[in-house]
């Protein structure tokens, strides 16, 4: 690749537009850069381990409590795993939203309510943070996943990283779980399974294991 060639992809790059981040994104992996410099060269800040431990288990086939956006997480997945895909899924249209709103956001994953009643969350890094090495989240309410109705306001801080926020949701909804199953009202149609505990014990221990990837890549 040529500095003339990096230049035009560069300008022709818009984070709200996933098409030209995925073509830079495919031709810096063809030039022989690995996913944490592709993201670096794509968006000028480097990334948390985190965001590669997450990848490394294969992001989409995750159990997990998350809609996973379309940036950054395709573009760290090297074509000889399958990205980045050529066309983005429906979250791109509130990742622009939000970008457009506030160029320093940087959306991750949406979080389902655990109630009907309840909100979503987005939830997203700062670039300011991870230029001073911080993983810090942000989250803003969104209506219910597919929607793409995000409210007005500025994005409140969530968590000290991505995991972590991911780890207390996973934590609460086991929690919930476990207290529901042992009801005395627990029968019937709508009720708790020990196998939905199970599987929620499960995702938990999942996330688990991903703070301690990529706890332990921070020294690498």
């Amino acid at each position: 690749m040529t500095p003339e060639n990096i230049g035009r992809l560069r300008a022709e790059a818009s984070r709200g537009d996933y098409t030209s981040m995925a073509r830079l994104a495919r031709e810096l992996y063809g030039n022989g850069l690995g996913p944490r410099e592709v993201l670096r060269e794509c968006y000028g800040v480097a990334f948390p381990e985190e965001v590669f431990a997450v990848v490394d288990a294969g992001l989409w086939s995750l159990d997990l409590l998350a809609y996973f956006t379309n940036q950054p997480w395709q573009l760290a997945v090297p074509p000889d795993r399958g990205g980045p895909t050529d066309l983005p899924d429906p979250m791109a249209e509130v990742e622009s939203l939000l970008v457009a709103r506030d160029p320093d956001l940087l959306p991750l994953l949406q979080i389902p309510a655990a109630a009907a009643a309840d909100e979503d969350r987005i939830v997203c890094y700062r670039l300011e943070e991870l230029r001073a090495g911080r993983p810090t989240v942000f989250c803003l309410a969104a209506d219910h996943y597919p929607s793409r109705e995000v409210r007005e306001g500025e994005a409140a801080r969530c968590g000290d990283s991505m995991l972590a926020v991911l780890h207390e949701e996973h934590a609460a909804s086991l929690r919930s779980l476990e207290e529901e199953v042992h009801s005395p009202w627990n029968r019937g149609a709508g009720s708790v399974s020990w196998d939905e505990v199970c599987a929620a014990r499960t995702s938990l221990e999942l996330v688990e294991e991903l703070r301690r990837t990529a706890e332990g890549r921070q020294g690498d």
